[in-house]
C-alpha cells in the first residue's frame, strides 16, 4: 500500500490526540498506517520533521493575524488543549524550527508598534512560552488524573481559565510598564 504526506500528518495527529507524544513514534504509526517504517522517509526526513508538521496541524485554527495579545494567548491556549501533550510538540518545536509557528510571528505583529522589532520579538515569545508553560502543567496534571496518580480536582478546572488570564493580564501590565519606561 502506498501512504501520502497528508495520510502520515493525518495519522500522527490522530495518534498524538488519541494517546500523546510517548505513543507517537515512527513505527507506530507505520504499523498504524500499515506500511514499513521506510516508506514514512520517503515523505518526512525524520521525526522532528513529523513533529514540525504536526505542530502546525496542532496550530491550524490560530488567526494568522490576531486583534490582540490578549485573545491571542488564549487562541493559542485553547488550540493546544484541544491535542493532548499539544503543548509539548508545540514547545519542542518551538525550540528546533521556530520559523514554522505561527503564534510567535503573529504576537511579533502586535507588538512592534510598541517596541523595537528586538523587543517586539522578546515580547511576543514571553508569551508563547508562558502560554506553553501553563498548557502543559495542564495538559501533565490530566495525564496523572488519568494515569489515577493523583485525584481529579475539578475546582481546578474551573478556575484554570481564571489563573491564566491573571497570568496574561500581569505579563501584558508588565510590558505596559516597559513601554512606558517604568521598568528598565
Amino acid at each position: 500500500m502506498k501512504v501520502t504526506r497528508t495520510q502520515i500528518v493525518d495519522g500522527a495527529y490522530e495518534l498524538l490526540r488519541e494517546r500523546g507524544l510517548s505513543s507517537l513514534s515512527m513505527r507506530r504509526l507505520a504499523l498504524d498506517l500499515g506500511v514499513q517504517p521506510g516508506a514514512l522517509y520517503y515523505h518526512v526526513a525524520n521525526k522532528q520533521e513529523l513533529l514540525a508538521v504536526v505542530a502546525a496541524r496542532v496550530l491550524a485554527d490560530f488567526p494568522a493575524s490576531p486583534a490582540d495579545p490578549r485573545g491571542a494567548a488564549q487562541d493559542l491556549r485553547a488550540a493546544l488543549l484541544r491535542v493532548r501533550d499539544g503543548a509539548e510538540v508545540v514547545s519542542f518545536v518551538q525550540a528546533y524550527r521556530p520559523d514554522v509557528l505561527t503564534p510567535t510571528r503573529a504576537l511579533n505583529r502586535l507588538f512592534a508598534e510598541r517596541f523595537s522589532a528586538r523587543q517586539a520579538e522578546w515580547a511576543a515569545r514571553t508569551i508563547v512560552h508562558y502560554v506553553l508553560g501553563f498548557v502543559a502543567e495542564e495538559q501533565n496534571r490530566a495525564e496523572l488524573v488519568r494515569a489515577r496518580i493523583v485525584e481529579d480536582e475539578p475546582a481546578l478546572e474551573r478556575e484554570s481559565a481564571e489563573a491564566f488570564l491573571f497570568g496574561v493580564d500581569a505579563i501584558l501590565t508588565g510590558l505596559t510598564g516597559v513601554v512606558s519606561g517604568k521598568c528598565r
